[in-house]
């Protein structure tokens, strides 16, 4: 008892130390894959990277094609066989009972799994596009947050030459102290439009560093605000003949189209039956030693799995209506993503060539007619008030330009391709 006793401790310990290592590696492995968050500005290419590598939501959906790969190992496995013995006065009998599906059965089940591996790999895709376009929307967000403050921030120093301005007229004694009171007034309300400029940064950044799962990160991004040319704008139709390809959500309706239908398939092939071959051998007292051979056969009599072959067929016509539905809402959603994309390119360009071409202008104006005393103060601060909001405004159409860029691209599916 001791001698075992010794042996079941040593045991106990020799594994204790191999899981210990096994968790020290593990630990290691986990640490060493800790992100690292980008320490300059990042493009929008780098940021969906980034979200599609460190997503977990992403990481958990990709285990689906993982569950699968098992489900394909399964269908393909054989019937395990079942051994038997008997015993009983003056006889024994031990022997091995083995199905075997000589219908084409497992074949059709491993048919299948394929299938259902090729569907699990498109609804993977389904969902990192459908992240991929909250990060974008997150990032342009950002990106026009961040010129938004910096818009606020030139007008506090144009607003702050202005009481310079302001300050040398009521020296000078051409102007009352009334511009001055008014003046700092308008200084005060604008360093709160500033502060608020900077808090809405700061959420738009903390929301970008969110989807990424770096909650950590202050991220700044880099792209471009200008309105690209509209006699390069896309075609509906070279658009559609490549999407019906590339679209996550299209591959995935097919897919899923495909197994409904091989699933019919299936069925038809499980209500056959399978056989199963058994071999024994028998010592009996009186006859000796002998082998004996059988086949045991279901008989589809009451049951011939009619209603599960129904139910696929239907699942088969639920899944091409889906399609048929999935199409139609593409085909929808990319001629109205060309539409917006044309009017808002076309919004910015004008907005760009009537509006902020006159914000010098009016800037000159305004200071040299107060200079002048042909201008009061409250016209003064108007006009740099005019000129903030018109830039303000400008951002406004080139973040709806940015989105609706991006819409074409996500009902195109002209996704960035990157890699987990």
């Amino acid at each position: 008892m001791n001698k075992w006793h010794f042996l079941a401790v040593a045991a106990a310990l020799c594994c204790g130390a191999v899981n210990a290592a096994d968790l020290a590696s593990g630990a290691e492995a986990v640490t060493s894959s800790v992100a690292v968050a980008p320490a300059g500005p990042v493009t929008l290419q780098e940021y969906l990277r980034l979200v599609v590598q460190n997503q977990p939501t992403l990481a958990a959906d990709r285990m689906q094609t993982a569950l699968a790969k098992a489900d394909s190992k399964s269908a393909s496995a054989f019937p395990n066989p079942a051994v038997h013995y008997t015993s009983k006065r003056g006889e024994k009998e031990w022997g091995v009972d083995q199905p075997i599906p000589i219908f084409g059965q497992r074949g059709m089940r491993m048919e299948n799994a394929k299938l259902g591996e090729k569907a699990a790999a498109a609804n993977v895709d389904v969902a990192v596009a459908v992240t991929m376009s909250d990060a974008a929307h997150a990032f342009n967000e950002l990106l026009v947050a961040q010129q938004r403050y910096k818009v606020w921030q030139g007008a506090q120093d144009e607003l702050n030459k202005a009481g310079y301005i302001v300050k040398g007229q009521i020296e000078a004694g051409t102007r009352s102290r009334y511009d001055g009171a008014r003046l700092n007034l308008q200084q005060a309300q604008m360093s709160m439009q500033v502060r608020k400029a900077q808090a809405a940064l700061k959420d738009a950044a903390s929301r970008v560093a969110s989807i990424a799962a770096l909650p950590q990160w202050q991220v700044t991004v880099d792209g471009s605000l200008q309105a690209s040319d509209l006699r390069h704008a896309p075609a509906y139709g070279p658009l559609w003949e490549t999407a019906q390809t590339r679209l996550p959500v299209l591959r995935a309706a097919q897919a899923e189209l495909e197994r409904a239908r091989q699933k019919i398939k299936l069925e038809q092939r499980e209500a056959l039956p399978t056989p199963t071959f058994g071999v024994a051998r028998i010592r009996n007292g009186v006859d000796g030693s002998f082998n004996q051979v059988g086949v045991n056969v279901e008989i589809p009599l009451f049951d011939r799995r009619q209603g599960g072959i129904d139910r696929a067929k239907v699942e088969a016509d639920q899944a091409e209506l889906r399609r048929d539905a999935a199409v139609l809402a593409a085909q929808s959603e990319l001629q109205r993503s060309l539409q917006q994309l044309q009017l808002r390119r076309s919004a910015v360009r004008d907005y760009e060539k009537e509006g902020l071409a006159q914000i010098a202008p009016l800037h000159q104006m305004a200071q040299d007619a107060y200079k002048l005393g042909k201008g009061t103060i409250l016209e003064l601060i108007d006009a740099l008030g005019s000129i903030t909001e018109h830039r303000l405004e400008h951002l406004e159409l080139v973040k709806d330009m940015l989105d609706a860029e991006w819409e074409v691209r996500l009902a195109s599916g002209d996704l960035p391709q990157v890699q987990p």
